[in-house]
């Protein structure tokens, strides 16, 4: 059997620099992510997020098995093109190593939030009734991460340690951890 259609979408997104909309929560069908696909593998992908604005929204990556509908050429992503492009957006590439399929994204986007010193949010409940762990990646591994905990207020809050396997999707510098980490910067500085 071939390619899914949902995968060849997010690859010609990939590989023509395309906008799509991904709903990958069921428990939320109404929501979804729009952006660029900046990678992809056999079992995830990034995104260069753009919010309903068009500005650029840093990134999210999520599990191909989650996805159930792709959304492309339509007139909102056609919209968020050109107001990203009019407003001189950009995204830096994420992950700059080649990306094979047999990547895992996750273990990759994790160590590249740690070398830059980034924020991300990640879900680890395909419920969702845990809270999201979010702050700086303390350590990683092929097999755990530990995430230093920040509040929403930009305090630390603890450690948080859990098996990669068991993330179901991430954001890393989007404006929302921006936002606490500009907290944190703020109650941290010298």
């Amino acid at each position: 059997m071939g390619e899914s259609r949902i995968l060849e979408a997010l690859k010609r997104s990939l590989y023509k620099g395309m906008i799509v909309s991904v709903y990958s929560d069921r428990n939320q069908p109404g929501n979804f992510s729009a952006g660029f696909i900046d990678a992809i593998s056999d079992e995830q992908f990034v995104m260069k997020h753009v919010t309903p604005e068009g500005t650029n929204d840093g990134y999210i990556m999520r599990r191909i098995e989650d996805v159930f509908r792709v959304d492309v050429h339509g007139e909102y992503e056609q919209r968020l093109r050109l107001l990203y492009t009019l407003q001189k957006q950009r995204h830096e590439d994420f992950l700059n190593g080649a990306v094979t399929e047999q990547s895992n994204l996750f273990v990759e986007s994790l160590t590249i939030a740690q070398a830059r010193n980034l924020i991300v949010t990640i879900c680890i409940d395909e419920t969702e009734s845990q809270d999201d762990i979010t702050g700086f990646v303390k350590e990683i591994n092929t097999e755990e991460v530990t995430i230093a905990r920040i509040s929403s207020n930009g305090s630390n809050d603890g450690e948080s340690i859990f098996l990669i396997e068991d993330i179901t999707k991430m954001n890393c510098d989007t404006t929302a951890e921006r936002l606490i980490k500009q907290l944190y910067n703020h109650q941290h500085k010298c």
